[in-house]
């Protein structure tokens, strides 16, 4: 039969050394031997002795174990005292995060309170022809800002807020 590469092979299935060259090895598990090793390193490869037979172990004696009922007498009779409450470490972490919760409410709610929109100086034009921009470098100045927006329009009025906590 003629195989793809042109080699032609027995066909009755016999070792195929005809394609390969004299003193190639085929490389198979079984045919790998440990002559020629040091002596250290075939000691590796030599057989364990049997497991030494031991004799059986001997049972202890099983110490005869009994009910507590005869040492009721001896329990105390009064009631115990009343025990203390005590909080875990969830209990606290959820009682603080509800009161800081209750406080930061109660902050807002002073804040919104006190907030006027119409009174503020700061709050001018229409909101809704106002853009914000944010995340602006700090070397960016009004004029700049304006500049690069007056190429979709023309721009009334450009002011720069900045951080009021510094």
């Amino acid at each position: 039969q003629a195989h793809q590469g042109g080699v032609c092979g027995p066909a009755d299935g016999a070792s195929r050394s005809a394609g390969r060259p004299s003193g190639a090895r085929r490389s198979l598990g079984s045919e790998m031997s440990a002559q020629g090793l040091p002596a250290h390193i075939l000691a590796l490869f030599t057989p364990r002795p049997p497991p030494q037979h031991l004799p059986p172990l001997v049972k202890k004696k099983l110490i005869k174990l009994t009910g507590s009922a005869d040492f009721v007498d001896f329990l105390p009779t009064e009631t115990p005292p009343p025990r203390e409450e005590w909080e875990t470490p969830l209990e606290r972490k959820a009682r603080r995060q509800t009161e800081k919760l209750a406080k930061h409410k109660d902050d807002l709610k002073a804040l919104i309170a006190e907030y006027d929109p119409h009174k503020d100086e700061n709050a001018v034009g229409d909101p809704f022809k106002t853009l914000f921009v944010a995340r602006i470098s700090f070397d960016t100045t009004e004029k700049k800002l304006k500049r690069e927006f007056e190429v979709f329009g023309v721009i009334k009025k450009t002011r720069m807020v900045y951080d009021q906590k510094g």
